[in-house]
């Protein structure tokens, strides 16, 4: 305890001659201080300007073309600098919450453009109707009676308590569950060539998928999948080979099981 006191009573006398051989260099050498407080004044009076300046009053606003969405202040005549673009993208995004990102974007030196992202489907569910889900979990409102061909059905999603919401991102475990397999699975080199057309997650410890529309493959947990599916790559290769016709593929076994299509 002593030596540390002695070290801090030996640190002070150093640090106030160090800040007293930085004073005589800064009266000696003013030069730096005074070119730094001429860039801040510029500085100053350039915001100040372009604060008041005409040039920059907002004569335009580019809404993407058929859009439905609305501002709640027209802008027109607001400053283009001074104008809280974090807001109004906020705003806009609440009226269509289907939409990833709005964007608000400032063109100098008189336009505003606003840009949409729309959410990107990986897969459906079904919510009394077939819905598109993207990535995030989130339910996009277009609906179909019959399943869409192009995307993978998720199966075996408890909707009992009416977990699943149309409009918005889902929480529900299973869904996460189910999408973070489906990408697991549309990146894996055994799938490369096929697709995936429906994921099961009834039992999230017996994982199924069908790839192609015709084959089933049986998997165990998610932890499980990636060493299951380096199985997979041989069977696959190996039927492929023998052309051999096939109901499913039990990949859970060190030797996997194949079922022939009778």
């Amino acid at each position: 305890m002593a030596k540390r006191s002695t070290r801090i009573k030996g640190l002070l006398p150093r640090l106030v001659q160090g800040l007293r051989a930085t004073l005589r260099w800064a009266v000696r050498h003013p030069q730096p201080a005074v070119i730094l407080v001429m860039l801040c004044g510029v500085a100053g009076g350039l915001w100040s300007y372009v604060q008041r300046a005409d040039a920059f009053r907002i004569t335009q606003v580019q809404l993407p073309a058929s859009s439905s969405l609305k501002l709640s202040d027209p802008l027109v005549g607001d400053n283009l600098w001074t104008l809280d673009i974090r807001a109004v993208a906020e705003h806009l995004s609440r009226q269509h919450p289907w939409l990833r990102q709005v964007r608000v974007i400032r063109q100098p030196p008189n336009t505003i453009r606003i840009e949409t992202i729309p959410r990107l489907a990986v897969a459906q569910v079904h919510v009394r109707q077939w819905h598109p889900v993207d990535a995030d979990g989130f339910l996009l409102p277009q609906a179909s009676a019959s399943p869409l061909d192009r995307l993978p059905r998720l199966a075996g999603l408890d909707q009992g308590n009416g977990s699943l919401k149309v409009g918005a991102i889902n929480t529900d475990e299973r869904l996460k569950t189910a999408l973070r397999v489906l990408k697991m699975l549309q990146r894996a080199p055994a799938l490369m060539s096929r697709r995936v057309t429906e994921l099961n997650v009834a039992d999230v410890q017996q994982l199924r998928f069908v790839i192609d529309g015709e084959i089933e493959i049986r998997c165990g947990s998610e932890a499980e999948v990636p060493r299951q599916l380096e199985r997979l790559l041989a069977v696959l290769k190996r039927v492929a080979k023998q052309s051999v016709a096939v109901r499913y593929i039990d990949v859970r076994f060190r030797e996997p099981v194949i079922g022939p299509r009778t």
